[in-house]
């Protein structure tokens, strides 16, 4: 499958999963491979090791900041330049931010929720026309996609994907559901019933040790804030499966594994040894260990969005509840819909004038 596909990675830079990604994908000779990054030199690396070992693989660049919306849309914007009147036949959303602490970006938001969720969300939607050309479906229902799913997010009515968009999440989903009532964690703001995040967690792991549930004021917990965005995720596949599902695209969300990335050591000290001391040093990966889920997702040909959403260690998994949330997962959307200031049809073309 691969020698023929089209595929956009990002969230590159050395020693990460998305490196070990790009090269897995390399050796498979992909007809044209996308890399983006917020940094120019980290992709440079990139494709100069790729090119050292394949020296045939068309690779192009893009600078890619998903904390800046601007960014995203000009980013948007070269891909289809490159692809022309092609398409793009898989898009991973790797890309990924775990920090210690608030930070709110010159758009108004808060830096975790934007880069890993509100940024790809935008990033996919720019660049599902080109997903959705030539795609096929193996069933004649797509007119009328299912609203429901399971607790695996099972999505029914849809067929096999033919296109794929896989959104790199994580187990850190299962520490909180989507604050709704304050996406940007606000310091000081009630938390509303129901909003707070998972009891009994590693000791550490909430830096403040203050949950926030049920009326009091939040405290700005990083962990909190990450395993928002990485719910976000997972949302926002099973969305995308409903919506264009029955179209040939599917989507998928891949826990990786526990892997000692610069992401995770993005984490302080004592957030950093909260999160150790859960994990057993037989359950550490390496990068090439956690990147191979995203292949499975990205092109197993026996994979079926009627399984399951959630993938870890190349296996479907039960997610939280709060992920595959269909009411949750639609909410969620349009929400999103409303901070970029573009809303977007079934097949993913914005309509109205962006804010931005």
């Amino acid at each position: 499958l691969i020698p023929s596909t089209k595929v956009i990675i990002t969230g590159i830079s050395p020693l990460s999963i998305g490196a070990s990604l790009a090269q897995a994908v390399s050796s498979q000779s992909p007809r044209l491979l996308i890399l983006a990054s917020r940094t120019p030199s980290n992709i440079a690396s990139i494709t100069s090791s790729i090119k050292t070992l394949y020296p045939s693989v068309r690779i192009a660049e893009i600078v890619l900041d998903l904390s800046d919306l601007r960014s995203v849309r000009t980013a948007a914007e070269e891909v289809k330049r490159i692809v022309g009147d092609g398409e793009v036949d898989v898009l991973f959303n790797n890309a990924g931010i775990n920090i210690s602490w608030r930070e709110v970006t010159e758009e108004g938001y808060e830096k975790q929720f934007v880069t890993n969720h509100l940024g790809p969300f935008l990033f996919t939607n720019l660049l599902l026309p080109l997903m959705l050309r030539g795609s096929s479906q193996s069933r004649s229902n797509s007119s009328s996609n299912s609203t429901s799913t399971s607790d695996l997010g099972k999505v029914g009515k849809v067929g096999r994907a033919t296109k794929r968009i896989i959104n790199t999440s994580s187990e850190a989903h299962r520490i909180s559901p989507i604050r709704f009532s304050d996406l940007h964690q606000t310091p000081g703001v009630r938390v509303v019933e129901g909003e707070g995040p998972r009891r009994g967690m590693p000791e550490g792991v909430l830096r403040r040790g203050g949950e926030g549930e049920g009326g009091e004021a939040y405290v700005y917990e990083p962990a909190i804030a990450y395993g928002m965005s990485k719910t976000a995720n997972v949302l926002l596949s099973v969305e995308l499966n409903r919506r264009v599902g029955g179209k040939g695209v599917g989507s998928w969300a891949v826990s990786p594994g526990n892997i000692m990335t610069n992401l995770v050591r993005g984490a302080d000290e004592q957030m950093l040894k909260g999160m150790l001391s859960g994990v057993p040093d037989s359950e550490w990966k390496t990068a090439d260990q956690g990147a191979a889920t995203l292949v499975v997702a990205g092109f197993d040909p026996a994979l079926d969005v009627s399984d399951g959403v959630y993938l870890h260690d190349c296996q479907m998994r039960r997610p939280s509840k709060w992920a595959v949330d269909s009411g949750f997962a639609e909410r969620l959307w349009r929400v999103s819909e409303e901070l970029v200031g573009e809303k977007f049809d079934v097949v993913g073309q914005g309509k109205g004038k962006s804010r931005l």
